[in-house]
């Protein structure tokens, strides 16, 4: 039953996700990380809603002049953290019966711009997956996770994972943010 809620899951967000980009065309350009001035970060929640590695990268974009917004997702059914203007987790009352986030949340992104868009996110989470595609960014990146082309700049990890099997090289967060922080640091365009 789960591969087959899966399936559909998969199925309805590439249908939406390729509706949604063939009507609504956004601006988009690399935006390189000095340039850019308010930060969507996108996020997968840990079960006890601290998120303590999230926090830090917060902190660091803030000290670096970044107006940042956090939009996090749980897997569970209720959350103790409070929904603020500038930091949510969403969980499974706010989405419908096929992880959708509801139209309030839609809303929401939609008056908000954003320069820069980062997915933290390791696994697939269609919660957060709606997210990225939805957000008013001019530059969007993250992880590879789908073949659909909702991000402008993506790190491939599974081809590393294969070269790199030793457990110094772990893969999360942190590294994650380091990599795409560090190829926006480099990437210098001609504006």
């Amino acid at each position: 039953m789960i591969k087959i809620m899966k399936f559909i899951n998969t199925y309805l967000f590439n249908k939406r996700a390729l509706t949604y980009m063939s009507l609504n065309q956004r601006e988009h350009r690399f935006v390189n990380y000095d340039k850019a001035k308010t930060v969507l970060l996108l996020f997968e929640s840990d079960f006890n809603e601290k998120n303590p590695v999230i926090r830090k990268i917060i902190q660091s974009l803030q000290q670096d002049g970044k107006k940042v917004s956090a939009w996090g997702f749980i897997d569970k059914k209720e959350v103790t953290s409070a929904i603020l203007p500038d930091f949510k987790i969403l969980h499974h009352q706010h989405t419908d019966f096929f992880h959708k986030p509801h139209t309030e949340f839609f809303r929401e992104l939609e008056d908000l711009q954003f320069d820069l868009m980062i997915d933290l996110s390791l696994h697939l989470h269609f919660p957060l997956e709606y997210l990225a595609l939805y957000a008013n960014a001019f530059c969007k990146t993250g992880l590879r996770k789908t073949d659909l082309p909702i991000y402008d700049f993506m790190l491939d990890f599974e081809s590393l994972k294969s070269i790199e099997q030793d457990e110094e090289n772990s893969f999360d967060e942190i590294y994650l943010f380091e990599q795409i922080i560090f190829y926006l640091k480099s990437i210098q365009t001609i504006d």
